[in-house]
């Protein structure tokens, strides 16, 4: 049974989907948003990979202390 980790997705002006994944503090990039998430899965696969190798537990994220918000900026 897998662990859930939120990432987060945002278009960027030149049209690429940058996805974030903060409970590991990394990002990846695509063309698409399909090719973003794949990403983004490898990365968590890669990520929870090496820290069992290492034997450190994997990274619990408390999804009560998570808020995504929106802010408008105006210059």
């Amino acid at each position: 049974m897998g662990t859930n980790y939120t990432v987060i997705l945002n278009r960027t002006q030149d049209r690429w989907w940058v996805a974030n994944v903060p409970i590991l503090h990394a990002t990846v990039q695509g063309r698409t948003r399909s090719t973003a998430v794949k990403r983004a899965k490898s990365l968590i696969r890669f990520a929870l990979g090496i820290l069992q190798e290492e034997g450190t537990k994997p990274p619990v994220e408390n999804r009560s202390n998570l808020e995504v918000i929106r802010v408008r900026a105006v210059i």
